[in-house]
Formats: structure tokens, C-alpha cells, sequence
């Protein structure tokens, strides 16, 4: 099983990080999950042939995890030559999907007399609520809801014949239930939406855009909403340990953040292996 980290970013754009995407290559599968800004871009730099991805995963239906899915369900089509797609996600999903028809319906007509049509007039959805799971060809995929501020859900990917597994947290608040979902897993992609600012990270205006608000850190934010919808490295790391998976992987990261304090707030609790993402990181298991 390999994976590989397509956006690690947040809602706040900065041209290093997109939005929130993963690839998982399962049993001879390639899986997407989440669709953030900038994904079709991320498929490009990492190589990854778009026209292969026949299974999306969204966690939940929030602007920096599914963005780009029109683009993406275009490119994937026209580009790609993908001939289906199945959308997995909560509530919403479905109403994501009926929006690719409602507002590109002319320019899908106008497309079709290029393309094969079966690779976007067969889209699915498969609606994920508590309880979910899927027996795949090969390999097996759990849902987990999580705490977050709308309805979201973790994932659990198992690969039969490696015996591997890959758990993907979404955006969470700390919760126990997430380190019994995600018990010795081999990797742990983990959000991680709060840290200091490293002020050597920060451009200078004068050459970059720079978020202002963001370049300070977190003052003037409000912390308890932070806390409340997302974790920080430490219970990252807490999760991880309690879960005894074997590598800690943190994404959803914020700009201009201190990713070696995150790094080690991480290490102070967990003993394991721990990566803070950035985009196109390759991981194989």
C-alpha cells in the first residue's frame, strides 16, 4: 500500500500547500480522499494518473476538502479517460454531485460529443454514516465519525494481502474513539490545525502575499473554536501513542507555522516515527 499526501494545507491559501487530499494505491486500486483546492494540480506534480481514480472519499463538505471536486471530475473524464466514479460521503454528497449536472449540464452536452459519456453521466454516491464499512476487491474501508463543527467522518484503510492499514483522521477535535478506530495502524495521517507561528517562515511582503492576521499567530483568533474542531501536534501525538500506530503523519497545516515545534510537541508523547506533511509526500507501507 503506499500514500500519498496530495494537499496538506488549510483553508487559508498559500501557493506551498493545496487543500486537504490523499491518494491511497490499495490492491491495485487508487482511491482518492478529499478533493481540496488545488488537488488536480497536486494529481500532476505527483505523478498520479487522474483517469485511474474510480473512488473518492469525502470526510465532510468543507471548502478545503472538496473544492476542486468538479475540476476533478472533469479532468479525471475528459483528460484522463476515467470511464466511472463512486463518491463516498456524509450528508451532502449527493447534493455535490447533482450540482456537476445542474450547473455544467450544457457543458457536458457540449463534451460528449468528444468524449465517451460513461465517465461522467455514471457518477454514484454512497452515503457514509455511523456504522459504515465496505468490503472492496481486496481491501476493506471503515468510517469513524469524529467532532468537528459539521458531520465528518475518519477512514480506516486495510489492504488484505499486506495486511497494512491507513487511517486518515479528517478534522477532529481530540477523542478517544479515534484511537481505538485507528489501533496499530501503520500510518496515522493525523489533522493538526493549531501551532505557533516561526516568524523565518513568514515572507517578506515586500516579495510574497502574506496573510497578516495569519503572520501573527493566533492572536486576536479565538483558541476555544480552534481546540473545539481540531487537534494540536501534542494530542496528535497522544492519539497516535494510544492507538500504537506506528507512524504519525500531520497535515492540515496552517501558514507559516512552526513545523519543528509541532514535530517535536508531537515526539514528547509518541515514540514512534512522526512526519509533518507537506504536499506530494510519498510514504509506502
Amino acid at each position: 500500500m503506499d500514500v500519498t499526501l496530495i494537499g496538506t494545507g488549510s483553508p487559508v491559501p498559500i501557493p506551498e500547500r493545496g487543500g486537504t487530499s490523499l491518494v491511497i494505491d490499495i490492491a491495485d486500486e487508487t482511491v482518492l480522499i478529499d478533493c481540496g483546492p488545488k488537488t488536480v494540480y497536486g494529481l500532476m506534480d505527483a505523478g498520479i494518473d487522474m483517469g485511474n481514480i474510480e473512488t473518492l472519499f469525502f470526510t465532510h463538505h468543507h471548502m478545503d476538502h472538496n473544492a476542486s471536486f468538479f475540476h476533478f471530475a472533469f479532468t479525471s473524464w475528459t483528460e484522463g479517460g476515467r470511464e466511472s466514479l463512486t463518491v463516498y460521503g456524509p450528508d451532502g454528497t449527493d447534493s455535490l454531485v447533482d450540482a456537476l449536472y445542474d450547473i455544467y449540464g450544457e457543458d457536458i452536452e457540449y463534451r460528449k460529443d468528444i468524449y465517451p459519456t460513461d465517465g461522467i453521466s455514471t457518477i454514484d454516491c454512497e452515503h457514509v454514516a455511523d456504522g459504515f464499512s465496505r468490503q472492496m476487491d481486496g481491501w476493506d474501508v471503515t468510517a469513524l465519525p469524529v467532532e468537528h463543527s459539521i458531520e465528518t467522518y475518519a477512514y480506516r484503510f486495510e489492504e488484505h494481502e499486506s495486511n497494512s492499514s491507513v487511517v486518515f483522521s479528517g478534522d477532529t477535535r481530540k477523542i478517544q474513539s479515534l484511537s481505538e478506530f485507528a489501533v496499530d495502524a501503520d500510518v496515522l495521517v493525523q489533522d493538526c490545525n493549531t501551532a505557533p507561528v516561526d516568524e523565518n517562515r513568514v515572507p517578506n511582503p515586500d516579495d510574497h502575499f502574506v496573510w497578516p492576521q495569519h503572520a501573527e499567530g493566533e492572536r486576536g483568533l479565538d483558541r476555544s473554536t480552534l481546540t473545539a474542531n481540531h487537534c494540536d501536534a501534542t494530542d496528535a501525538g497522544e492519539i497516535a501513542r494510544d492507538a500504537g500506530a506506528e507512524t504519525l503523519v500531520l497535515t492540515h497545516i496552517m501558514p507559516y507555522r512552526d513545523l519543528d515545534a509541532m514535530q517535536r510537541n508531537a515526539e514528547s508523547v509518541f515514540d514512534g516515527d512522526v512526519i509533518v506533511a507537506e504536499d506530494g509526500l510519498e510514504l509506502t507501507l
